[in-house]
């Protein structure tokens, strides 16, 4: 005897996803794989892929402002001086419109100078030599190195990281400029960093204390007064205090709105929750 199986109905809940609505047109670039991402990740011209109502002479015309947008975007990956081919090929039975970009990025770009100059009051203090030796020796972006803007923005930071890190926290960069010649491909980059004036520590100040007194705070966080501003030692006071076991966080910094000579230093804290220990005596037998 056979075995029916029964078929299950057609499920009348199913909605039928909608169809995709097609692209204007399609970009297709045409460069190595890593310069090809780049570009088809940052182009302008991706915006416009989904404007049904994208006309012939608009897509013309933004096809021939993709030419000067790519050119600015290879020099972000320091080529000053590429090939680059536009074509716009029309629509066929089947395929869309086709936006095609062809790149021949040329000679890449190379440091051949690098000018670190210091201004404020980091450039005559000779207790500041070491951290001068130290920035310029961190320079990361270095002669004969390939020039890139990704890299030539890191290599600012860093720099201006390591100037704020002992004794002038308020210091900013005051000068960056990248001489690019396209010719010769070298980048000349100079670098002028103004420290400000030098900060020294002045009264701690203790927030947040509720249930205890300040001064295990102060006892905890150990900073002394009339030292040099030093971002570590901060950043050791607050992790002490919040090791101890007695705040939940803790917040340590330099007030830099008031006198450099005396600046003081906030301590924030949020106390920890008070834990309760509960125990009960119990008696068994066998009786």
């Amino acid at each position: 005897m056979g075995l029916a199986h029964a078929q299950e109905p057609p499920n009348s809940d199913a909605v039928s996803a909608p169809a995709a609505t097609p692209a204007a047109f399609v970009l297709e670039v045409r460069a190595t794989d890593d310069i090809r991402q780049y570009l088809e990740h940052h182009l302008e011209l991706q915006r416009y892929r989904d404007l049904a109502d994208l006309d012939d002479n608009e897509l013309a015309r933004l096809t021939v402002a993709a030419g000067q947008n790519t050119r600015e975007l290879l020099g972000t990956l320091g080529y000053f001086s590429p090939q680059i081919d536009l074509a716009l090929q029309a629509a066929t039975p089947g395929t869309a419109r086709t936006v095609v970009i062809t790149v021949d990025p040329g000679v890449t770009t190379r440091v051949s100078l690098v000018d670190i100059q210091f201004a404020g009051a980091i450039g005559d203090d000779e207790a500041a030599t070491e951290q001068r030796s130290l920035i310029r020796a961190g320079w990361a972006l270095r002669r004969g190195m390939p020039f890139t803007q990704t890299d030539w923005d890191a290599a600012k930071t860093a720099a201006l990281r390591e100037l704020t890190r002992q004794r002038y926290p308020t210091g900013t960069i005051t000068e960056s400029h990248a001489e690019i010649d396209a010719d010769a491909h070298s980048a000349k980059l100079s670098l002028t960093l103004d420290s400000g004036p030098l900060y020294r520590v002045g009264t701690v100040q203790i927030e947040g204390i509720e249930r205890y007194e300040d001064a295990l705070a102060r006892r905890l966080a150990r900073i002394p007064s009339g030292g040099e501003y030093d971002q570590a030692r901060l950043l050791e006071a607050q992790q002490r205090l919040m090791d101890s076991g007695y705040f939940d966080s803790a917040l340590v910094t330099l007030d830099t709105s008031g006198d450099p000579a005396a600046a003081p230093v906030k301590v924030q804290v949020r106390e920890a929750k008070l834990q309760k220990l509960t125990l009960g005596v119990g008696a068994s037998t066998d009786a």
